[in-house]
């Protein structure tokens, strides 16, 4: 019997191991294949397939407009890459900071930039972590990202303006908005914050991306795996990135525009958004339209949407 249950003990250890071993192996292959997802893609020349598809004239843009980059290092020493569009200088009095999407860089942001300075305003637009010109190779979905935008903040004010700042980040910019959002250095430094077809939370985005792999492994094993990975390796986990959570804490005025015929951040994702929403001043407004598109088929409408908001 002794002989017995030291056999038995000894493949519920090996089993245990075994366990953890897979447990560990899924687990850094999920977080990898989040944390590194633009590793070997040209985040430039996706921005520029995404403006032609507009039949938006970056040439004819760049012509009209000066664009200035500069760059600034966040508090985790990354350094942020931005543009200042329009002029070298900060010369109006309000002054928005436009943050583009999953997969491109800054030059994606050039249609809505063109909007605000039409309206006078200063325009700057970041290069997201891991595109564009930086320098970091880490997706984060905004968690570490939003410490770019207190940065840019942190520089706006340095200028001594005495204008408005507003905040307005588009897809996986849009939850980076949101996480920083719920910030108190936003709540202290912010004067407004518009989130276009925003991601809820990394969690979402991966639910959608497992939800089609049929893989046959519990989702819920799946994130559990993920985020252990994803907080000892990169210093954070799914409920650290998740913008409705920061929403929570939000304190300024925030616009949600979220497109209906939104396949990849859809209506409940940017109800579930507003929802959570501290702020007694926030709107949300459905735009007939797909992903990020809003500006692009309804201009007039997002322009008249977007200055309402600003100018309340």
């Amino acid at each position: 019997m002794k002989v017995l249950k030291k056999v038995g003990l000894i493949v519920c250890i090996l089993i245990l191991v075994a366990v953890v071993g897979v447990s560990v192996v899924i687990g850094n292959q999920i977080a990898d294949a989040l944390i590194y997802q633009n590793e070997g893609k040209d985040t430039k020349e996706a921005s520029v397939y995404q403006l032609e598809a507009w039949e938006f004239s970056i040439e004819s843009f760049e012509e009209h407009y000066t664009i200035t980059k500069k760059s600034i290092t966040s508090e985790d020493g990354v350094i942020v890459p931005f543009a200042l569009i329009g002029g070298e200088l900060l010369s109006a009095q309000d002054t928005v900071i436009l943050v583009h999407g999953l997969g491109g860089d800054f030059v994606s942001v050039y249609p809505q930039a063109e909007m605000y300075l039409k309206n006078n305003y200063n325009v700057i637009a970041i290069d997201q972590r891991a595109s564009g010109e930086s320098l970091d190779d880490k997706v984060s979905f905004g968690y570490f990202e939003k410490l770019d935008i207190k940065a840019v903040v942190d520089y706006i004010n340095s200028q001594n303006l005495e204008g408005k700042i507003i905040v307005h980040g588009f897809s996986m910019g849009g939850a980076t908005a949101g996480l920083y959002a719920g910030t108190d250095h936003a709540n202290q430094n912010v004067d407004g914050v518009i989130m276009d077809s925003s991601f809820e939370s990394l969690e979402s985005v991966f639910k959608s991306v497992w939800d089609d792999m049929n893989t046959g492994l519990p989702y819920s094993y799946a994130v559990w795996c993920g985020d252990l990975s994803l907080k000892t390796k990169h210093g954070f986990g799914f409920d650290d990135a998740d913008a409705s959570k920061a929403l929570e804490s939000c304190e300024i005025p925030v616009l949600v525009i979220q497109s209906e015929q939104d396949d990849i951040a859809p209506i409940a994702m940017g109800q579930n958004l507003y929802d959570s929403i501290q702020s007694a001043e926030k709107e949300i407004w459905l735009v007939d339209t797909k992903h990020i598109e809003g500006y692009i088929d309804f201009p007039v409408e997002y322009e008249e949407k977007v200055f309402e908001f600003l100018n309340k």
